[in-house]
């Protein structure tokens, strides 16, 4: 019996003298179960067993619950498209066609002032805003409900800060009733 152990010990060793370790580090969760739905242009996550705990609850006996959160993306958040034109990971707009509000949202890297400037078919200016964009993802809402259904060009541009790239892009949208 005591060979036995003292075989399984050195193979234990062995084993773990063997192993690696992971080459780099980044953020990662381990869930035991989860799903995805889309809802409209919404997408719901959902998981059971998240390793970032925010709340614990315990019940009598064994059960255990633990509230998480999930942060998808956050291994490459925002896209570092180097380009003149916003790519499609950078910016998406939706829903297109709009009926009320449209939503426009920024993943990108780059920094800087940015213009959005909306005209109609026939080129005239319907109506501009302006923002400080600092590379961090935000989500910009624009009211279509006022303006008659047609369709709007919306062009936006990114001065860019020290270090970043400049962006000029002009997206089709559609407004309906």
């Amino acid at each position: 019996m005591k060979k036995v152990r003292i075989l399984f010990l050195a193979v234990g060793f062995f084993i773990t003298s063997q192993a690696f370790s992971q080459a780099s580090v980044s953020p990662a969760t381990f869930n035991a179960s989860g799903g995805t739905n889309f809802f409209t242009f919404y997408r719901f996550d959902w998981s059971f067993g998240e390793a970032m705990a925010i709340e614990t609850m315990e019940a009598s006996g064994n059960l255990k619950v633990t509230n998480g959160i999930l942060q998808p993306g956050t291994h490459n958040p925002g896209a570092n498209n180097t380009g003149g034109d916003w790519g499609a990971e950078e910016i998406k707009i939706l829903p297109n066609p709009v009926q009320n509000q449209l939503e426009i949202d920024f993943m990108s890297k780059q920094k800087g002032k940015v213009t959005m400037t909306l005209f109609d078919e026939a080129g005239k200016l319907v109506s501009n805003r302006q923002f400080d964009y600092y590379g961090t993802e935000r989500i910009e809402k624009w009211n279509f409900g006022p303006y008659p259904s047609g369709a709007y060009f919306l062009k936006i541009q990114l001065v860019p800060a020290a270090g970043s790239v400049a962006k000029n892009s002009s997206y089709r949208v559609i407004k309906v009733k």
